[in-house]
C-alpha cells in the first residue's frame, strides 16, 4: 500500500465520525423540553394525589381504613333448646363467622345467600335499617367517590350517596351482613324473647390509638327478623323465607356514651358539644343522592340538611335487658349487620391506623309461656 494510499484511508476513516449537524442538535434539544414538561407533569399529578391523600379522610367518608376482624362468634345458652345456624340445615349453639364460613363455604349448603364480608376492612357507612316490613336488607348508604371538591382551594366539599346492593356474596365489602337462623324446640306455647347475652361485647386491640377508639364507639349491630316455619320445613323453605310484611329490624349501639377527646375536640369546630358519658343523638341517612356539603352532613350540627337525614333510632348498652325479639316453636329466620356507623360524631374525620376488633355476640331466650304453661 503506498503512502498516499494510507493518507486518504486514514481521512476517510476519520470522516467516519460525523458531528452532530443542526437538526439533531435540534431534535436532542426539543427532546430535552419534552422531558422537562413530563417531569413538570409528573410532579403536578404527584402534588395532586398528595392533595387527594390529605383530604380523603375527612370526615367520615374516606376509604383510608383499615379496621380489620379479628375474631367474630356467635353462641347461644346451652340446654336452653335454643340453637343457631348460617343454613337453617346444621345447627349448633356455637358459631365462627368468616370469610371462610360466609363466603367460600356456605354456598355449597345455601346457594343463594347475600352474605357480605369485609376482607379488607370495615368503612364508615350509614343506616336506619329497613324502609318497609317486606325488605329483609338494611338500606346501607355509602359514598363511592369520597368527598369531592369544586375548586382547588378545597373549599365546600360535597358527595354524593348511594345504597348498597345485596344481590349475591360479597367478600370485599365496607361492612358485615349474613342470615342466621334461630331455631326453638322448647315447646313452649307462647312466643319466647331473645336477648343479647349478658357478655355480648366488641373489644378493640389494646394498642389501638384514640382515633380508632373513637371508631370503636360508632359501631352498630342491626337485626331483622324475617319469619318463622314449622320445625319440620324443608330447607328450601327455611332459606326462601319472605317477609310478608312482617319484618322487623332493631339496631344496637353498644358504646352510645362513650365519647374520646379527640372526639369531642373535632366536634366543637362544628359547633357540636359533645360529653363523655352522655348519649348523643345520631342522624343516619334515608335516602341516597346529592350533592350533599359535608358541612351539612354532622350530626347535632345546626348545619345537617335534614332532606337527607332523620334521627336512627337504637338500643343502647343501658337497654340490654330489652328484647331483640320474639321466636315461636319453629324455625326463625333473621339477617345480622354490623357496620361502622359515619353517622356517628365519634366518626368525624377518621384516618386509621389500623386496629383490630373482636367480636362476641351471645343470645338467650326467656322460657316465660313454657313456665307459666307447667304451673
Amino acid at each position: 500500500m503506498t503512502k498516499q494510499t494510507k493518507k486518504t484511508t486514514k481521512k476517510t476513516s476519520k470522516n467516519t465520525i460525523k458531528k452532530p449537524n443542526n437538526k439533531t442538535r435540534k431534535s436532542k434539544k426539543q427532546q430535552k423540553e419534552i422531558d422537562v414538561k413530563k417531569l413538570k407533569v409528573t410532579v403536578v399529578i404527584i402534588l395532586l394525589v398528595g392533595v387527594l391523600l390529605i383530604f380523603s379522610s375527612y370526615a367520615w367518608f374516606s376509604h383510608n381504613l383499615n379496621v380489620r376482624i379479628k375474631t367474630f362468634n356467635m353462641v347461644v345458652s346451652r340446654n336452653s333448646g335454643l340453637e343457631i345456624s348460617f343454613d337453617g340445615i346444621n345447627f349448633g349453639t356455637e358459631l365462627e363467622i368468616s370469610a371462610e364460613t360466609l363466603i367460600d363455604e356456605l354456598v355449597k349448603t345455601y346457594p343463594n345467600n347475600t352474605s357480605q364480608w369485609a376482607d379488607m376492612g370495615l368503612r364508615p357507612v350509614s343506616s336506619n335499617g329497613i324502609t318497609n316490613h317486606n325488605s329483609k336488607y338494611f338500606n346501607i348508604f355509602f359514598s363511592g367517590n369520597g368527598v369531592q371538591y369544586p375548586s382547588l382551594d378545597l373549599e365546600d366539599g360535597y358527595i354524593f350517596t348511594e345504597v348498597a346492593a345485596e344481590t349475591e356474596p360479597r367478600k370485599y365489602n365496607s361492612y358485615i351482613a349474613f342470615d342466621l337462623f334461630f331455631r326453638n324446640d322448647t315447646g313452649s306455647p307462647v312466643d319466647d324473647n331473645v336477648f343479647l347475652a349478658n357478655g355480648s361485647e366488641i373489644t378493640i386491640d389494646e394498642r389501638a390509638d384514640e382515633e380508632m377508639v373513637g371508631l370503636l364507639n360508632s359501631i352498630r349491630v342491626g337485626f331483622v327478623k324475617v319469619g318463622t316455619v314449622p320445625l319440620d320445613a324443608s330447607a328450601n323453605q327455611i332459606q326462601n323465607m319472605r317477609c310478608n310484611g312482617n319484618c322487623y329490624s332493631l339496631i344496637y349501639e353498644p358504646y352510645s356514651t362513650r365519647h374520646t377527646n379527640l372526639s369531642i375536640e373535632r366536634a366543637l369546630k362544628y359547633n357540636v358539644n359533645l360529653v363523655d358519658g352522655e348519649y348523643f343523638d345520631t342522624y343516619a341517612f334515608r335516602r341516597p343522592g346529592g350533592p350533599i356539603y359535608v358541612e351539612n352532613t354532622v350530626s347535632g350540627s345546626p348545619n345537617l340538611d335534614m332532606n337527607y337525614f332523620e334521627l336512627q333510632e337504637t338500643m343502647t348498652e343501658n337497654e340490654i335487658e330489652q328484647p331483640l325479639f320474639t321466636v315461636p316453636n319453629g324455625i326463625t329466620k333473621t339477617r345480622i349487620y354490623l357496620w361502622i356507623e359515619g353517622q356517628d360524631i365519634d366518626s368525624l374525620e377518621t384516618d386509621s391506623s389500623g386496629a383490630d376488633l373482636e367480636i362476641a355476640l351471645g343470645f338467650v331466650k326467656d322460657t316465660t309461656g313454657y313456665d307459666q304453661f307447667n304451673d
